[in-house]
């Protein structure tokens, strides 16, 4: 089964900078994903499932009046998940629900900036950014859809499918690297300054941080029944 879709990521809090250094709004990260699954049937409406996915999102923009012009985050990772798959005949097709665990490899989440003209003087130029590295995440996913057949082959049948899904998977930072790039960590600084440098998240340093990947996207499916 080959799949493709469209999502936003889950999210509390406002984060991103609203014009302002005192004003956030919500981020509002979407993005693309695509993957593969592979299955076996245990039975007439259960099948074993083991499946891959690549994600990429994306927040939009945001903006410091006199300091930032624009400002924006991406994260892009892998998923492997073992699961199972339930169906249910229904009019010409099938309902289909889904439950599977499994884990993200180690990935990274980048902020990057384009700095504003009026910090020129203070020598904080072009653009910046900064790369948090996180370790394998662990987590889930459920899914909920229809299938529905094709086309009739000699060793099988074609069917395309969509379905509604929900995931969360949970990584943390720690022992791992953050990279400053022409960042600046104070706006408030006086004068603020841009660093570059790399550190560890370990041993007394800058305290681990918990990243969750939790969204909900949309997906549709072509694949084979044997």
């Amino acid at each position: 089964e080959a799949e493709g879709g469209w999502g936003f990521q889950l999210g509390e809090l406002p984060y991103l900078p609203d014009h302002a250094a005192t004003n956030y709004k919500h981020p509002f990260v979407t993005g693309w994903s695509a993957g593969i699954t592979a299955g076996w049937f245990a039975s007439s409406d259960l099948a074993l499932t083991a499946s891959w996915e690549y994600r990429t999102a994306s927040t939009r923009e945001g903006s410091i009046a006199g300091a930032i012009d624009r400002v924006q985050g991406n994260i892009h990772y892998h998923t492997f998940t073992l699961g199972a798959r339930i169906y249910r005949p229904t009019g010409p097709g099938w309902v289909r629900a889904e439950f599977a665990a499994g884990f993200a490899l180690p990935f990274r989440t980048e902020e990057q900036f384009d700095y504003d003209p009026g910090l020129a003087p203070l020598g904080i130029t072009g653009s910046g950014s900064r790369t948090i590295h996180y370790n394998l995440g662990y987590g889930a996913k459920a899914q909920l859809g229809y299938e529905l057949p094709v086309y009739d082959l000699p060793f099988g049948h074609l069917y395309g499918a969509f379905w509604f899904e929900l995931r969360a998977f949970q990584s943390t930072n720690n022992g791992r690297t953050t990279e400053l790039d022409n960042f600046v960590t104070d706006l408030a600084a006086v004068p603020p300054a841009a660093t570059t440098t790399t550190f560890e998240t370990h041993n007394g340093g800058a305290a681990p941080e918990q990243y969750a990947v939790s969204d909900i996207t949309w997906r549709l499916a072509v694949g084979m029944r044997f």
